[in-house]
C-alpha cells in the first residue's frame, strides 16, 4: 500500500514538473534572453524604411509599430530607446540604447554602417551581448557571402532571387542586396549627404518627447505570435550573420562607447526576466492581434516626418497651438533636451541635431517611487 502511495506521490510530482516546464516553454526560435522583446529583424525592416534617424526613433518608439517590448527596468511599462549617432569618418555607430533610470543607460543594440571609396555601404545590426547574447548580428541577404579569413569587400554581383522550404512546406523568397543597393536606403542616403547633421537623441529619463505614451509589455509568447507573421519578410530580406564585416568599429565601440547598466544586469542574474515566457497561451493573441491589424489595414510603413510636433493617436500632425495629448498621472517636467556632442566624434564642427522644438514633455515614473502614478495606460493581454 506505501509503495502505491509513493509511486502516485511521485507521479503528481512529475506531472506537476511537466506542467510547469511547459508553462515557460519558449518559442523554437527564442534566445531566452531578454532581447527576445526587441525583434532585430524588425528593427531592421523599420530602418530600411525610414528616412531620417529622428523618424526611425519616432516609428521605433510608436505603440502602433508593435516592435518595441522592452521593459529592462521592471517598471511594467515599455521603456524609450534613444538613437545616437556616433560619427568616425565613413563608419555610422548607431546605437539604441534606453534610459534605464536617471544615471544608468543600457545599450540594446548598435547598427554599424560603413561606406567604402566606391560609394557601397554595408550595413549591420549587433545585439548587445547582454540581451542577446554574443555574436548576435542581423545583416541584409548580401548576395554573396565573405570567407570570413578574408578581408571583407562589399561590392557583391547580384543574383537572381532564391527560394528556401522550411519543414512545414512554407516558401520564403530570398530577395539578395548588393552593397551598392543598401546605400540607396533612404536614410543610409540621408546620412551621407553634406547637409547631414549628426542625430543625437535629445530625450532622456523622465524627459521624453511629447508622442510618447508608455503602455503594459506583452508577455513574449504574445509578442512572438504577432511578429511570427512577417517571418517571411524578415528572413527573406535579412538573415543571422556570425561575421562582423567591419571589426574595426565593433571593437572601438565595445571598447570607447558601449554603456551598462547595473540595474538591468542585477536583474537578469536574479531571473526576473524569466516571468516574459509563463503565457505560451498568448500567442494565439498575437496572431489574433496580426490578424486583426491586417483587416483594419494598420499594417503599413509609418511615415512619420522630422518635424516633432505633437501629434494624436493616428500619428497626425496637430498643430503648433493644438493640445497634446495627455500623459495620463504625470506632471510636466521643465527640463530641456540634451545637446551633448557625440563622444569620439572624428569631425568636431559636426553638432548633434536638435527636434525642430522643445516642448515639455511628461516624466515617467521613477522606478524607486512608491504609491506615485505611472505613465500610460493599461492594454489586455500584457504583464
Amino acid at each position: 500500500m506505501k509503495k502505491i502511495a509513493v509511486f502516485i506521490f511521485v507521479w503528481i510530482l512529475n506531472l506537476i514538473s511537466i506542467q510547469t516546464f511547459a508553462q515557460v516553454k519558449q518559442a523554437p526560435d527564442s534566445l531566452g534572453l531578454p532581447g527576445d522583446n526587441l525583434n532585430l529583424y524588425a528593427v531592421m525592416k523599420l530602418f530600411q524604411e525610414s528616412e531620417t534617424l529622428e523618424g526611425f526613433e519616432k516609428n521605433l518608439n510608436a505603440e502602433s509599430s508593435k516592435i518595441n517590448n522592452l521593459d529592462l527596468n521592471g517598471d511594467n511599462k515599455i521603456d524609450y530607446i534613444r538613437v545616437v549617432d556616433n560619427v568616425d569618418g565613413k563608419v555610422h555607430n548607431i546605437v539604441l540604447q534606453v534610459p534605464v533610470s536617471e544615471k544608468e543607460n543600457q545599450d540594446v543594440a548598435v547598427f554599424i554602417v560603413e561606406r567604402n571609396s566606391k560609394d557601397e555601404v554595408v550595413i549591420q545590426l549587433i545585439g548587445d551581448e547582454d540581451l542577446y547574447g554574443k555574436d548576435y548580428i542581423v545583416e541584409p541577404n548580401y548576395s554573396k557571402s565573405v570567407d570570413a579569413n578574408e578581408t571583407p569587400n562589399p561590392g557583391y554581383t547580384k543574383t537572381s532571387s532564391s527560394t528556401t522550404v522550411d519543414e512545414n512546406g512554407n516558401t520564403t523568397i530570398i530577395n539578395n542586396y548588393t552593397a551598392y543597393e543598401t546605400a540607396s536606403w533612404p536614410v543610409v542616403q540621408y546620412m551621407y549627404t553634406p547637409s547631414y547633421v549628426v542625430w543625437v537623441s535629445p530625450w532622456h529619463y523622465w524627459f521624453y518627447p511629447p508622442y510618447w505614451n508608455p503602455w503594459t509589455p506583452w508577455f513574449y509568447h504574445h509578442y512572438y505570435g504577432y511578429h511570427y507573421h512577417w517571418h517571411n519578410h524578415y528572413y527573406g530580406h535579412y538573415h543571422h550573420s556570425h561575421y562582423y564585416r567591419s571589426p574595426a568599429a565593433r571593437t572601438t565601440y565595445y571598447g570607447q562607447r558601449r554603456s551598462v547598466s547595473p540595474i538591468y544586469a542585477s536583474r537578469k542574474q536574479a531571473g526576473e526576466f524569466k516571468g516574459t515566457y509563463s503565457k505560451p497561451e498568448s500567442r494565439k493573441l498575437g496572431s489574433e492581434t496580426y490578424k486583426k491589424d491586417v483587416g483594419s489595414g494598420k499594417i503599413k510603413p509609418l511615415n512619420i516626418k522630422s518635424d516633432n510636433k505633437p501629434r494624436n493617436s493616428n500619428n497626425t500632425s496637430v498643430g503648433k497651438d493644438a493640445p497634446r495629448e495627455k500623459n495620463t498621472g504625470n506632471k510636466p517636467h521643465t527640463a530641456k533636451p540634451s545637446t551633448t556632442k557625440p563622444r569620439n566624434n572624428s569631425d568636431p564642427s559636426v553638432k548633434p541635431n536638435k527636434p525642430s522644438s522643445a516642448p515639455k514633455a511628461a516624466p515617467r515614473s521613477s522606478q524607486g517611487s512608491k504609491g506615485g502614478s505611472k505613465a500610460g495606460s493599461s492594454k489586455k493581454g500584457g504583464r
